[in-house]
């Protein structure tokens, strides 16, 4: 595998793994200790700087409970009780009654299984979530899939995470989450520059297959630091 797609790709799982789950202040500043956010592909750059920024903050703070309740209290506005009226489902952006599980999560399935793929936690978020999408990409580029994954950010991931990442930039209560949609909307726009350009997504199935591999899109922690 080029060694390019290898780190863009160890980017898109570790994005994927900050929006999937809510991560505690002392896993945020292990993290930190392990050279993020300056070691993404994208460097010491403005969003980046914000994120420090951000970090710096956390680990300054002196209750480390009361930064704990509020990185969750702010996971859970944006990210399960929608109290921020931004989805992180691709659906809920482009149905036209605004309504989870519709035509964008088949659509998104079906690409996951022409790989083999599926989501195992369905019920509880939907495929079209973008951190799976976020795991699929870095799926494809550790493929060599350099077109398909172009292809799936234009057909889907693009069409709705920069509306989400600007909205949550303005909107989250921590200046983590904030700079976390910063910076996420950065990195992956930068990413869909390295790739080819393609024609659209055209209407595909998948082979036939008798079993599909469950897969659970939780991206790996590649960046903590290992005792």
């Amino acid at each position: 595998m080029n060694t390019d797609l290898q780190v863009w790709a160890e980017d898109m799982r570790l994005l994927a793994w900050l929006h999937v789950h809510e991560r505690s202040r002392e896993t945020l500043l292990e993290l930190a200790a392990g050279g993020f956010p300056e070691g993404l592909v994208m460097g010491a750059g403005v969003e980046a700087a914000a994120m420090r920024e951000g970090l710096s903050a956390l680990a300054a703070t002196p209750d480390a409970g009361v930064a704990d309740d509020d990185l969750a209290a702010d996971f859970t506005a944006i990210y399960l009780t929608h109290a921020c009226r931004v989805s992180p489902c691709e659906s809920v952006w482009r149905d036209e009654d605004k309504l989870a599980w519709q035509g964008p999560t088949f659509a998104v399935r079906e690409w996951y299984a022409r790989y083999g793929l599926s989501v195992g936690d369905w019920r509880v978020l939907s495929d079209d979530h973008m951190s799976y999408q976020l795991e699929f990409v870095a799926h494809l580029l550790e493929k060599n899939e350099t077109e398909a994954a172009a292809r799936f950010m234009d057909a889907h991931l693009l069409t709705f995470l920069p509306d989400f990442c600007t909205q949550i930039a303005e909107r989250a209560a921590t200046s983590f989450y904030s700079s976390l949609a910063t910076l996420t909307l950065v990195t992956v726009t930068a990413l869909r520059k390295q790739l080819p350009d393609v024609e659209p997504e055209l209407q595909q199935t998948s082979p036939a297959k008798d079993f599909v591999a469950p897969v659970n899109f939780v991206a790996r922690e590649t960046w903590l630091s290992m005792s």
